[in-house]
């Protein structure tokens, strides 16, 4: 997870959620800190403690709050998984979170998942871009084309 502090607009990576299959954790990370210091961050409401490990065997509300319900009228929930090019049943909270960025109007928080390497070393991550300003040249100029 990461916020944007909104007079800088400075992205610092502040925690890190994970899910073992079981249960979910979220602790703070060093980005939180260096946030407080340097840009008046403030621990978030439903983490209090920067030193503590949360658990839970549900997701925490502040992130399944950040979700689209299953529940929504057809087509809605599919197509919006189809649109963050998620494989049918891999529709789990986590992964939606880290293609979606969970992103808010009433916040500055986003999640971005964890880059990981493939069997053969290479990382690969799906995320939107903050404008095109953020694209490679090569990309600006095909999306120009």
């Amino acid at each position: 997870m990461a916020s944007s502090s909104p007079n800088s607009r400075v992205w610092l990576p502040i925690g890190r959620l994970t899910f073992d299959g079981k249960k979910y954790q979220f602790v703070y990370t060093q980005g939180a800190v260096k946030a407080q210091t340097e840009h008046n961050f403030q621990l978030l409401y439903s983490f209090p403690d920067l030193n503590k490990e949360y658990t839970s065997v549900e997701l925490f509300p502040l992130f399944s709050n950040r979700l689209m319900r299953r529940s929504r009228p057809r087509p809605d929930y599919k197509n919006y998984i189809e649109s963050l090019n998620i494989p049918e049943g891999e529709d789990d909270p986590v992964s939606i979170l880290s293609r979606s960025g969970g992103r808010k109007v009433t916040d500055y928080f986003e999640v971005f998942p964890c880059p990981e390497p493939d069997e053969n070393g290479l990382y690969h991550i799906y995320f939107f871009a903050h404008g095109l300003r953020h694209l490679p040249i090569c990309a600006t100029e095909r999306i120009n084309q």
